[in-house]
């Protein structure tokens, strides 16, 4: 039995409809980085010549012996946002805070991470923070199994603590860390316990120890 034909349109009615416009949609489309490189390269190649087409078209310069008869569609509103989906996710993944962990270990100081990061050196270290929270929520199984990725216990300890703000840090970055809730490590227990603290709020737990020691 014969089968009808798709009416005209509508597969690229269906392509549209799978063009991944968020960028958790663009990170489960595309399993590979270069994957959705290409494709925002391709989008946005396409965009920059339909723009270049069309001012010479408004001047009234547009000349098909020299510019060729080829034309391009611009981009509609889910391909500028397609865009900019599959280049957050090229960015992060070249972005990976991991990257600094890893340059952190090699010695590279917080100084020289925040001039090869292009930021302050306040904001690269909150960044880690942040970070090594979320690889330790990995381990603890907050997004599922637990005990597989991420970092433990004594891992994350140790990153809270090559992100602590010591007496030697620029005054900006103290500043920073004054203004902002800071995350209580509880190095001496490995990292358990760990909590955050707002702006000026002390540790009842690191207060009272103390207190138990000097009584």
């Amino acid at each position: 039995m014969a089968t009808a034909n798709p009416q005209p349109g509508t597969e690229n009615q269906q392509t549209a409809a799978l063009r991944p416009t968020t960028y958790h949609e663009a990170s489960s489309a595309y399993r590979y980085t270069g994957d959705a490189q290409k494709r925002h390269d391709e989008l946005t190649q396409r965009a920059a010549l339909a723009h270049a087409r069309a001012a010479l078209r408004a001047r009234g310069e547009l000349d098909p012996a020299r510019h060729g008869t080829e034309e391009y569609e611009p981009l509609n509103v889910d391909e500028h946002l397609e865009v900019l989906a599959t280049g957050e996710l090229v960015a992060r993944t070249y972005r990976h805070p991991a990257n600094v962990d890893r340059a952190l270990k090699a010695g590279a100081t917080w100084e020289q991470v925040a001039a090869a990061l292009d930021c302050e050196e306040a904001q690269a270290r909150q960044d880690y923070r942040n970070w090594a929270e979320g690889q330790h929520r990995l381990w603890a199984g907050e997004y599922g199994d637990g005990g597989k990725f991420g970092m433990n216990d004594a891992e994350y300890a140790e990153a809270l603590a090559r992100a602590d703000v010591a007496a030697d840090v620029p005054a900006a970055a103290k500043a920073y860390a004054e203004s902002h809730r800071v995350l209580c490590a509880h190095a001496d227990q490995d990292g358990r316990g760990a909590h955050w603290l707002e702006p000026g709020e002390k540790c009842s737990a690191s207060e009272a120890a103390r207190e138990a020691e000097a009584g």
